[in-house]
Formats: structure tokens, sequence, C-alpha cells
């Protein structure tokens, strides 16, 4: 169902609290960095209306956080066991558009289906007592070794940068970006081909229908400049495709296009 998404300045502050909230009921957050701001229970309410200042210049922001982890010497939680319990800091999967991680810089790149966008890095104090640190066991998802949960996260992460940009008016970017998720579709529809001839060689084509094409000139949002409508008709057409094919890998998958148009209202709509 269709929602209504608010990504002004209040309601971004809004959502940072419930986050920083939640961070700080875990014994082992030292403090939360945001640019060279640190945030700490002591001073949160001042230091978060700081750090959205801060990191706020339009709907299409985002959140630069680093939190600071306390690990005991002794401990049997390596940093690199905890940077993989995404719920532990008040990120369930139902509430996630799209998510990649960075490895070099330990770094998640989030964006939450209330449009909410955050780079989410990680610091590692190790101390002697530090306090003890409850992570639940991860909720694992099925992943099809075909097309792996990863690559449907990364794409609505990737669908996210591309409209932002769009509104930004960087169109070499944006373009760059719906390129790149025009041909995931095609990626998905050759690896469908090999299932299906049960061969990843052909000499010859099949004369493919394009899945993406069917969706192409069906964008609602126009700027009435050729170059914006252009790439905004291939996110919108990708976007479409997309889900149509994930469910030929997973029969349970709920489509995220929804979602995805929902932010995208937002954002139109302060344009």
């Amino acid at each position: 169902m269709s929602v209504v998404i608010n990504l002004s300045k209040s309601s971004v502050e809004m959502s940072l609290c419930v986050l920083v909230d939640k961070l700080f009921s875990l014994p082992e957050i030292e403090c939360i960095k945001i640019r060279k701001l640190e945030i700490r229970k002591s001073n949160k309410n001042e230091m978060i209306k700081s750090a959205v200042k801060e990191c706020y210049h339009d709907i299409y922001s985002d959140i630069d956080l680093c939190v600071v982890v306390k690990l005991s010497l002794e401990s049997e939680i390596s940093p690199d066991e905890y940077v993989e319990h995404i719920e532990h800091w008040g990120f369930p999967k139902e509430a996630i558009l799209g998510i990649c991680f960075v490895p070099e810089n330990s770094m998640y790149r989030i964006i939450c289906k209330n449009g909410m966008r955050y780079d989410f890095g990680f610091e590692f104090v190790f101390q002697e007592n530090a306090p003890f640190i409850d992570l639940k066991p991860i909720n694992e998802q099925y992943s099809n070794a075909n097309w792996p949960i990863e690559n449907i996260d990364r794409f609505w992460f990737i669908q996210i940068q591309a409209l932002g940009k769009l509104y930004r008016n960087d169109f070499l970017i944006s373009s760059h970006l719906a390129n790149v998720n025009i041909n995931e579709t095609l990626v998905q529809q050759m690896v469908l081909r090999d299932l299906k001839y049960n061969t990843n060689h052909h000499r010859y084509g099949y004369k493919e229908e394009l899945t993406y094409t069917k969706y192409i000139k069906q964008c609602p949002y126009k700027s009435g400049n050729a170059a914006f409508d252009d790439i905004a008709d291939r996110i919108y057409s990708a976007a479409l495709a997309y889900d149509e094919l994930v469910l030929f890998f997973y029969d349970d998958y709920e489509p995220r296009s929804e979602n995805f148009f929902d932010i995208w209202k937002c954002y139109a709509k302060q344009n």
C-alpha cells in the first residue's frame, strides 16, 4: 500500500532521534559520531539538532554516522562478527529498501522504506571491562545462488542513488547509475536464459524481449527537460523490470517498486 513519505528537516531529526535512542539502549555504544560531532547520552538532544544541521542540505541528503563500540579484550565477538548484525542497531530487514556493505570502510549504505538514508560506520575500542553484548542470532534469509539476495539489496540502493542524483541535476552520474541497473535486468535475463537452456554458451541468441523495454515511456514523473525525462524513464523501467524478474528467482519475493515510488513521489513533490 502506498504511503506518504515526509523528509522535511524536522522529520529527519525525529527519525534520527529514534535511531539514536535505539543505539544508546545498547550498553556497548560509547558514542555516535556525525561529522565532527560526538553525540552522547548526556548531550543527545542538543547534538542531534546540530548534526542534522550539518548533514541536511535537502531531502536527498543522508546521515553519515559512525558508532563507537566497546569490545572486551576477552570477548568472543570480533568486529567482523559484530558488523553482521544489522537488526541489532535498529534496522529490521522489513524496514530496509536497499543496503550494501563497503568492506574497505566497514560501512553500510542504507536506504530505509521511510526514505531515510544512512552511511553507517563503526569504530571499535577495546576495554578490559567492556559490557556484555547481547547479539541475537541473525535471521538468515534464503539466498538463491543464481541471484543472491545481496544483488537485490544493492539494486534498490543504487536506484535511490540514481534518483537523488537526478533531482540534484547531476545527469552524468544519474544516467550512469540508471544504466547500471538497466544492465542488472539484462544480466537477470541472461542468467534465466542459462538456466532455461542449461548452458552458459549461446552461439546465437533467441530474439529475446528485453523486459525493461515493456515499461519505457510509462514514467509519470517529467520535468520538460529531455535529459531528465530520459533518465527518469530508465530508472522507472528498471524498477518494474527488476521486480518482475526477481520473482523467477524468489517465489516469496515482495516487490519493492511501490516503496521506491513512494520515495520518488516525495522527491518529485519537493522538487
